[in-house]
């Protein structure tokens, strides 16, 4: 059986559905389930099991893995918006349960665990570009210095005890129905500002430069990471291997719309970098990957599915 915790996501959502499609037996682990989630992932038919556990709960967690095979890992309550305002909160949610977690997998011999780190803010400053998983590790916040320490405490079981596991170090996942929350996410804030007839608030001149990746390819590279033997104790990038500026996003969706989109600038902040870019090259050695959904394809998708949400 395939876990998936962090179910109730917009990520989570897809990677539930798509393995229930594929008919593989798959349990979705979240803290609460909204109530269209069982009709959303097709969790109808009976290949799909609910199961409500906090990752703060380490009895409840360990029970959802009884009999799991291979486990994905998306939780998180962290959020590059939040800066460094809580980085000892971050610490204590987004560290400890996931330390915690890994040991359970352990104990309840998982066969392989994938985690969702930050293909941004695990690096920080680019020092070269495209960024390949041999960049320095130097994030200019609590979020990606988070996903980071999760990431080297894998390293370190995987070493000591065995632990198979991959990372995956994903860039910014877009498509339908991605809701904007916790101050994340570019591409969903343009359009619930845009929808709400507000103007979008922009860091800076908005020449920042980000790697958008269509969430379906997304999904496309956690199922390779959950079923390759190549990927055990990888750290892969997961992105489009290329970048687009703030303006550039804007003036896509205004295009697709048909309307100009009002805007606000503020300063910019010193949590963000100027550029990030992702080297893939792993991820299709390793992987097989590659996206396949190009940008203005993947944007016209999303505002087709806006509705659904």
């Amino acid at each position: 059986m395939d876990a998936v915790f962090g179910a109730n996501g917009f990520l989570g959502r897809r990677v539930v559905a798509r393995l229930a499609a594929a008919g593989r037996p798959v349990r979705a682990v979240s803290r609460r389930f909204d109530p269209d989630f069982a009709a959303a992932v097709g969790a109808a038919g009976g290949g799909v099991e609910i199961v409500e556990a906090d990752l703060r709960d380490p009895f409840a967690c360990l029970s959802a893995l009884a009999g799991v095979r291979r486990a994905l890992q998306l939780v998180s309550t962290s959020s590059p918006a939040l800066r460094n305002d809580y980085a000892e909160q971050d610490v204590l949610e987004n560290v400890l349960p996931q330390m915690r977690f890994a040991r359970d997998c352990l104990a309840a011999g998982v066969g392989r665990l994938v985690f969702v780190s930050s293909g941004g803010a695990v690096y920080g400053p680019p020092r070269w570009l495209p960024i390949d998983e041999a960049h320095p590790t130097d994030p200019l916040n609590s979020h990606g210095l988070t996903k980071l320490m999760t990431e080297k405490y894998l390293g370190m079981l995987g070493q000591t005890r065995g632990l198979d596991f991959a990372v995956l170090r994903v860039a910014n996942p877009f498509g339908p129905t991605q809701g904007f929350r916790k101050g994340q996410g570019l591409i969903p804030a343009i359009l619930e500002r845009q929808r709400r007839g507000e103007p979008v608030p922009i860091y800076g001149d908005g020449e920042a430069r980000r790697d958008f990746v269509y969430v379906e390819d997304v999904v496309d590279a956690i199922g390779a990471a959950l079923d390759r033997p190549e990927a055990r104790g990888a750290v892969i990038n997961v992105g489009s291997g290329a970048a687009r500026s703030v303006n550039e996003v804007i003036a896509a969706i205004e295009a697709r719309l048909g309307t100009r989109i009002a805007r606000r600038h503020l300063p910019a902040r010193d949590t963000d970098v100027a550029v990030s870019e992702l080297a893939i090259g792993r991820a299709r050695e390793l992987l097989g990957w590659v996206p396949t959904t190009p940008f203005e394809t993947a944007i016209g998708l999303t505002l087709a599915g806006q509705g659904a949400r």
